[in-house]
């Protein structure tokens, strides 16, 4: 089954032409493939299908290098123009041991990393893929994951209501539409993704063609995680389209001039464990610590990510979520400045309005940080979504200026158990990293020599 859907957009006479391929989506063994075509105006379906067929040519790629685990390198041909719409498909692992995807991210935690490079020269990254696209489902609406998400990466985001009210018997509760696929030992069986690059290399959604005849030694570089023993990654598959006219090649050729992008970057710290040897109760822990990784650029709006060190969400999101801790205290402090006045982001409501305000939409549901009270006796959730409370608190900011000093601020309250040791061993007290992923401004130039220059702006 084909579907074209035909719109203008007002920039330089450009079309998105969106073509999905329905192709046995139902047993998940393909993905939606879906192709976008920027270039004229066209005012008619038979003009369109006419252009994509004698101006585009659609390529299955595959890696030049493929070591299973580790990583794959996909490389282009000597004077392509090719269009920056590339999709990333059939990433998956076979494994003997039933392995279910992360909830969140589903199959795309198995990615490490995606790097884009012309020769050595790094053109955009997307480090810590796999806590990134946890981000960036949850910063989507609930029927946007329902709909569309959940089938192109085997994820389980999006919400719906499952059952009704019954007088003290049981409460409708909100549960997951799709829940991942579990990993089989078979290729034809086990469940693949499919990753429009688009949505990790920011150049990408800037650029709307790559010539190889600029970017001389063009290479796609996808590194992987092992997510479980014995797991071996299938063969992954990088589709492109290459225009093909050649007065069209040469009139893009000739307008090519760079492009200025907004990159992601990211930096760590590490907070200690709150309790020390002869701590007897509970105790708060603040702490200020300098982050480099954005000195001398541009910083936009960043997120954090807290990884705690020991286990959570075992069932659901498990590594890739954001840990909220007990009467957590957040703030940062650029050049000189606080951010935000007082403790900062100082409550989980205030988590979320900082999150909506700086990204938009997230895919959240009723009191996700914190446990609702029963009705008659019966939880509002269900159990995956039970193991995912107060793991998607994300803190969110905008610093807009170019950083010579940055400082964070993270307090919270640790609670004493038994003992020094058990306590620290409970997510709430542990040690935990703080990753930070920021917004810097980049800028490619194009030189007349055919020459480029990409640099902060």
């Amino acid at each position: 089954m084909l579907t074209f859907e035909f719109y203008r957009v007002n920039f330089k006479k450009v079309i998105y032409f969106l073509f999905f391929k329905y192709n046995t989506i139902i047993n998940n063994k393909y993905p939606f493939e879906l192709f976008c075509l920027k270039y004229k105006v066209f005012t008619n379906k038979r003009k369109v299908m006419s252009f994509y067929k004698s101006s585009i040519k659609t390529s299955l790629i595959d890696p030049v290098l493929n070591q299973s685990n580790i990583r794959a390198e996909f490389r282009f041909g000597k004077d392509l123009v090719l269009l920056s719409n590339m999709r990333l498909t059939n990433v998956g692992i076979t494994a003997p041991a039933a392995y279910t995807p992360n909830k969140a991210t589903g199959l795309m935690e198995l990615i490490k990393s995606i790097t884009l490079y012309d020769g050595s020269q790094v053109l955009d990254q997307q480090l810590k893929f796999d806590m990134y696209a946890a981000f960036k489902n949850y910063n989507k609406d609930n029927s946007t994951n329902y709909n569309l998400t959940t089938w192109l990466n085997n994820s389980a985001m999006g919400y719906n209501v499952v059952g009704q009210d019954v007088s003290n018997t049981q409460s409708a509760k909100i549960e997951s539409f799709n829940d991942p696929v579990t990993v089989t030992n078979d290729e034809q069986t086990t469940p693949n993704m499919w990753l429009d690059l688009k949505s990790c290399l920011p150049i990408l959604q800037r650029l709307l063609y790559l010539p190889t005849s600029v970017f001389k030694n063009l290479r796609l570089v996808v590194e992987f995680n092992n997510l479980t023993p014995n797991q071996k990654t299938l063969t992954p598959l990088l589709i492109t389209d290459e225009m093909s006219d050649p007065s069209v090649k040469n009139k893009l050729l000739t307008e090519f001039k760079g492009v200025e992008f907004v990159s992601v970057e990211t930096d760590s710290l590490v907070v200690d464990a709150v309790f020390k040897v002869g701590d007897l109760v509970d105790k708060p822990q603040s702490i200020t610590k300098q982050l480099k990784g954005f000195n001398n650029k541009v910083l936009n709006r960043f997120f954090v990510v807290k990884q705690p060190s020991v286990a959570v969400g075992a069932n659901t999101i498990r590594k890739l979520g954001s840990k909220l801790y007990f009467n957590e205290t957040d703030n940062v402090r650029v050049n000189g400045r606080n951010l935000l006045v007082g403790n900062g982001i100082d409550t989980p409501a205030k988590s979320l309005a900082s999150l909506t305000d700086t990204y938009g939409t997230c895919n959240s549901y009723l009191n996700q940080q914190t446990l609702p009270k029963a009705v008659n006796g019966q939880e509002l959730l269900g159990v995956n979504e039970i193991d995912m409370l107060s793991l998607q608190d994300y803190r969110c900011f905008r610093a807009g200026e170019r950083v010579l000093q940055l400082h964070y601020q993270f307090g919270r309250l640790g609670v004493f158990d038994t003992s020094v040791a058990q306590s620290n061993n409970d997510s709430n007290n542990s040690g935990t990293t703080l990753y930070f992923f920021g917004e810097v401004p980049k800028r490619l130039q194009v030189n007349p020599n055919g020459t480029y220059i990409i640099g902060y702006a």
